[in-house]
């Protein structure tokens, strides 16, 4: 008797980012329905975002996008 193989479950990309996006923007709309401010990225800046639309801001972030050099290897 053959044990049945079991089926990849990959979820695309795509489907992942859209999901991973939803369920960011679903959080944000439940946290201001509560009444909780959000903190978010914006450029480089970090900010606290209140419910009616105010924002304060806390921080800049020097360097927020730095790319690793690139790593050379000998065989």
């Amino acid at each position: 008797m053959q044990t049945p193989k079991k089926r990849s479950r990959e979820i695309p990309t795509k489907n992942i980012e859209r999901i991973a996006r939803d369920a960011s923007n679903n959080a944000i709309m439940n946290a201001f329905n509560c009444g909780i401010s959000i903190t978010r990225m914006q450029g480089d800046d970090i900010v606290k975002v209140y419910p009616d639309g105010t924002t304060e801001f806390i921080k800049r972030l020097e360097n927020s996008s730095v790319k690793p050099e690139k790593r050379r290897y000998r065989i």
